[in-house]
């Protein structure tokens, strides 16, 4: 059988490069997620370009960046987007089409177009924004009533960040001194890191919110990329559904991101937000200042007003009492002209009734007392005449008594003591061991003395007492 015609490997691959050499000649615009920038120490990029559907990578395909490359393109992206390529982002790449023996295809990426990026991040904004809404949750936050003097604040920031460092020398430099109660609660402010450590911070306030007014958020300045994190829809429902007010200090962008818009306030740096945080008190403090400068003069206006009323009052109210006095002493001592009138008046009536009811009571007592003596003498004896008799009744009837028991006594002694000698005689012949010697026998079972409401059953163990012996059996 004769070999086939055929080709080598190499030959099969140098075929595939030359076909799509020709085929894919010229350059093409290619948008995709920049998986893994994987750079050399060389200075090459060899990045893992990807597309994904519903989170799941539908197509991976390998990039080349040579160095020269790859340092003109990261140059460009830095001073447009202010910050480096780096992983998870999407991008819009110029690339070629090549074929590599070793390698397989992959594209040649010559440029990549930093207003793309930009593009993303504004559709991601819009996308987060238009999702927030129809849930209606785009200004709860807002909607919430901050304490009138927020004093107790949460902050979400970095130590070492300069945002934080301003924004909290600025608090407490106040030449009032006004004082405020911060807690930092330290979380990654850049970058995709971000939205989850964030979010992990609000989660640690929520459970402590009675013990703060406000959260504030805040970092320096920063590109746009660097901000893309408050975009994310998460981050923003988090803080849009936040119980507490939250506001935002995060750089300097003049383009607003969604958690700065859904924020209770945001300011476009710290110094801003602190700054609004300072005017409350001192919208609150304007009143008192004026109210101090002006209180003293009104003040000694007032009481001078109030003396010069109470001079006049006291003057009116003691004519007054005067005038009263003297019409009350008037009044007084006509009153006492007629009472000591009257008085007289009644006394000698008073007198002459007295002396009348002397005269009769005198006459009236005379004839009671002869009255009474004779009632007294008349019951003294009667009482000696009844007593006497009864008392010699009531001995009679006491010998009959005493004659009729010791008549009675010895026959009813003798009938009771019949009646014990009786009973006696009963109990002995109801005596377990009287009745045992009769040949009778006691047979109990385990719930006691065998009877009709208690009767053997098969099975049973009885135990069986006479007079000489105690026996144990058991029912067939």
């Amino acid at each position: 059988m004769e070999t086939p015609a055929h080709f080598t490997l190499k030959q099969v691959a140098e075929s595939i490069r030359k076909t799509i050499a020709e085929r894919y000649s010229r350059t093409y615009w290619v948008t995709a997620e920049m998986h893994k920038l994987n750079q050399t120490r060389k200075g090459h990029c060899y990045p893992e370009l990807v597309q994904k559907e519903d989170a799941s990578i539908v197509v991976e395909m390998r990039g080349t960046i040579w160095k020269q490359n790859f340092e003109r393109i990261q140059q460009k992206f830095f001073e447009i987007v202010k910050e480096p390529l780096h992983d998870g982002m999407e991008l819009l790449f110029h690339v070629k089409i090549t074929y590599h023996p070793l390698y397989n295809i992959g594209l040649e990426i010559i440029d990549i177009d930093p207003n793309y990026t930009l593009g993303a991040l504004q559709r991601e904004r819009q996308e987060t924004l238009e999702r927030l809404n129809k849930e209606g949750i785009l200004n709860s936050n807002q909607n919430l009533e901050m304490a009138l003097v927020p004093k107790r604040l949460a902050i979400i920031s970095q130590a070492d960040s300069k945002g934080y460092s301003d924004f909290v020398t600025l608090l407490n430099g106040h030449p009032k001194r006004y004082h405020f109660n911060t807690f930092l609660f330290e979380a990654t402010l850049q970058g995709d890191t971000a939205i989850k450590s964030i979010q992990d911070q609000l989660k640690r306030i929520q459970k402590v919110q009675q013990h703060f007014d406000a959260v504030v958020i805040i970092r320096g300045g920063g590109g746009e990329i660097g901000m893309h994190c408050y975009n994310n829809y998460e981050l923003a429902k988090a803080i849009a559904t936040f119980p507490l007010p939250v506001l935002t200090g995060i750089g300097h962008s003049t383009n607003l991101t969604v958690c700065e818009l859904i924020a209770f306030r945001n300011g476009i740096t710290p110094s801003d937000m602190a700054y609004f945080l300072l005017s409350i008190f001192e919208e609150l403090d304007a009143p008192l200042d004026e109210a101090l400068m002006k209180l003293p003069k009104q003040i000694q206006h007032l009481l001078q007003g109030t003396k010069n009323q109470f001079d006049q009052l006291t003057r009116a109210f003691q004519q007054e009492v005067q005038a009263a006095l003297l019409l009350e002493k008037n009044t007084f001592h006509g009153m006492v002209k007629d009472f000591e009138f009257q008085v007289k008046h009644k006394m000698t009536h008073s007198n002459q009734i007295l002396t009348e009811l002397r005269n009769k009571i005198r006459s009236s007592s005379f004839y009671l007392i002869e009255t009474q003596r004779n009632r007294q003498e008349n019951s003294v004896n009667f009482l000696q005449v009844h007593t006497k008799a009864a008392s010699n009744s009531a001995r009679q009837t006491i010998n009959t008594q005493i004659t009729q028991l010791i008549r009675i006594l010895p026959r009813t002694f003798e009938m009771e003591w019949t009646k014990l000698e009786q009973s006696e005689i009963h109990l002995k012949l109801m005596d377990p061991t009287v009745i045992l010697q009769r040949g009778y026998a006691i047979v109990t079972n385990e719930k006691g003395v065998l009877s009709a409401k208690n009767q053997a059953a098969s099975g049973d163990e009885l135990k069986i007492v006479t007079e000489a012996q105690e026996l144990k059996a058991k029912v067939k």
